[in-house]
């Protein structure tokens, strides 16, 4: 596996519900010195995270268009664009979303993310099941 589809792939594994209710899974793949941009324009750091993620509630992302690009040695970006639904929503939050990535030691660690709310996506959410 490349650089790129190795960053991807944990990219990928921190949408997952898997990943997301594990403090300790969370720990390995965000560094300590972890910064997010949320939708609100807030900025949070790894304790809030770590606080609120584990909590949440089920939805799921669909993701596209992924774009990935060496910083400099050990920093590594990725851009996205995301649908996120949520059960009995009619409604999906779309979404661009970068992350910038270090090599700590052996690993890749998430050191910073941001996810800005767009209008609706092209081919971002697959078509909703029909309700019978």
């Amino acid at each position: 596996m490349g650089l790129k589809e190795e960053i991807i792939s944990l990219e990928k594994a921190l949408l997952t519900f898997e990943v997301r209710r594990s403090a300790a899974k969370l720990g390995e793949l965000l560094s300590k010195d972890f910064k997010e941009i949320g939708a609100s324009g807030a900025c949070f750091g790894l304790s809030k995270i770590l606080e609120h993620i584990p909590h949440e509630r089920d939805w799921s992302a669909t993701t596209q268009d992924w774009d990935f690009r060496v910083l400099s040695e050990g920093i590594v970006q990725v851009m996205y664009k995301a649908c996120i639904e949520k059960p009995g929503s009619a409604t999906a939050v779309y979404s661009r979303r970068t992350s910038i990535w270090r090599l700590e030691g052996e690993s890749w660690k998430m050191v910073y993310h941001q996810g800005t709310v767009v209008a609706p996506l092209a081919a971002a959410c697959p078509p909703a099941a029909p309700t019978p």
